[in-house]
């Protein structure tokens, strides 16, 4: 296992933070109108992590944790001992507009351009 340096937690983080608002979306959109329908899951995207990720029963839960541990790493800080540390509070703080330019989306749906293969290979 190779170490990631800070900037690679930052780029890591923000990513699977894209992920988590696209997922989030999704899954929201789909209960509001097709909650109680037999129909097939019609978000499919080219990023195959991705689609694992809408397969999963909670990779909302899943991410999360993902993204607060990278925050614990780049602060180096127990966050189970910080009360006010939460996905939210990551959340909060967040400048997506910003991000969305970052790595090339002009919103959620370009998720796709993501590439976070390159950083899970370090772990």
């Amino acid at each position: 296992m190779v170490d990631l340096n800070q900037n690679e937690i930052q780029e890591l983080q923000e990513k699977l933070i894209l992920i988590y608002k696209f997922i989030n979306q999704e899954r929201m959109y789909e209960k509001f109108f097709f909650e109680g329908l037999d129909t097939k899951k019609s978000f499919k995207t080219d990023n195959k992590l991705i689609n694992k990720l809408l397969e999963m029963k909670d990779p909302e839960e899943f991410l999360e944790t993902c993204i607060i541990e990278l925050e614990e790493l780049k602060t180096e800080k127990n966050i189970e001992l910080e009360d006010n540390i939460s996905l939210y509070n990551i959340l909060e703080v967040q400048d997506f507009e910003n991000l969305y330019n970052k790595y090339g989306m002009v919103d959620m749906d370009d998720v796709d351009k993501l590439d976070i293969n390159k950083l899970l290979d370090f772990i």
